[in-house]
């Protein structure tokens, strides 16, 4: 019996990186978390580097036993290049970063970059709460907001590739400026965690959960506003996708499913396409934060096997 390959994964949040190594059957065999560093630019790069030498040396396996490693970046991306070309939510990263060579270079394994919404979404329909769907939608809230979707059992990227980044949804359409995060007028500026945390007047969006949960009126009016928000934003995708799922992974759902998800599925119940809103089912992701990582790694084993295919 041919024994399991070795896959080696990244996922790059504006808060907190993980990285681990899976087989190809979906058995994680390590799993490692560090707080990004805030200064961003080389440092981040540094500690993608450093967080994979963990990763091998924790697992006891060499470099050469691990065929591919995908890294996933909150970011548009080149992925032939792969080059980080606009992080808006990692500081230093908001022009050309050099990623996929650096990180290759460094641990001898053929690297490539993604979206980080399609490296969850992929890996929860490798094997998380998506598994055996054909059509499938992903929101992962946390420092900032993402998404992806997989149609007809095939994951969407689009023109730009960044299909599924709803926290650019606009909340405001009035006028002809500019909309998004630095203007309070997009889900990301309602719905993220830093969102959450500042609209709660509280240090961090576990502490603005924590307090309304004790009853804060400050704080449950910040959570209520963001899960309406979220809730708008599946009732729209769902009623563009028509999806059989929709799935909420990242570490504000992780934290705060108790208080989001109820009023989520309020809203999608009377806000969504009414014969979608009975039949598409809304679950928080099954891998947690593993989702990013496991999913980058899935993708870099399937584009070296195309690449293999083409030789």
């Amino acid at each position: 019996m041919v024994p399991p390959r070795l896959l080696a994964g990244v996922d790059v949040g504006g808060a907190k990186i993980a990285a681990g190594l899976v087989d190809s059957e979906g058995s994680v065999v390590v799993s490692l978390r560090t707080r990004t560093a805030p200064d961003g630019g080389a440092a981040v790069v540094r500690q993608i580097i450093d967080l994979l030498h963990q990763v091998l040396t924790r697992a006891s396996t060499a470099a050469d036993s691990v065929v591919a490693v995908g890294v996933a970046v909150p970011a548009v991306v080149d992925r032939g290049r792969g080059t980080v070309l606009w992080a808006p939510n990692i500081a230093g990263w908001q022009t050309s970063v050099e990623l996929a060579g650096p990180v290759q270079e460094a641990v001898g394994i053929p690297a490539s970059l993604h979206y980080d919404g399609h490296a969850w979404v992929a890996g929860e329909w490798w094997r998380g709460a998506a598994r055996g769907t054909s059509d499938v939608a992903l929101i992962a809230v946390g420092t900032g907001i993402g998404g992806g979707l997989i149609l007809g059992g095939r994951l969407h990227r689009g023109q730009v590739g960044v299909a599924g980044a709803v926290g650019w949804w606009a909340t405001q359409w009035e006028g002809g400026s500019a909309h998004g995060p630095e203007t309070g007028e997009c889900l990301e500026s309602v719905a993220s965690g830093p969102a959450i945390a500042r609209a709660a007047g509280r240090d961090g969006a576990e502490e603005a959960f924590r307090a309304a949960r004790e009853g804060d009126r400050r704080a449950g009016e910040a959570v209520e506003r963001a899960a309406g928000a979220l809730g708008a934003a599946v009732a729209s995708l769902a009623s563009l996708v028509d999806p059989e799922l929709v799935v909420l992974a990242g570490g504000v759902i992780v934290g705060g499913a108790d208080l989001l998800l109820p009023r989520i599925r309020e809203v999608v119940s009377h806000s969504a396409q009414p014969q979608i809103a009975q039949r598409v089912r809304i679950e928080t992701a099954e891998l947690g934060e593993d989702a990013g990582w496991m999913g980058a790694a899935w993708l870099a084993a399937r584009e070296l096997d195309e690449k293999e295919e083409c030789s």
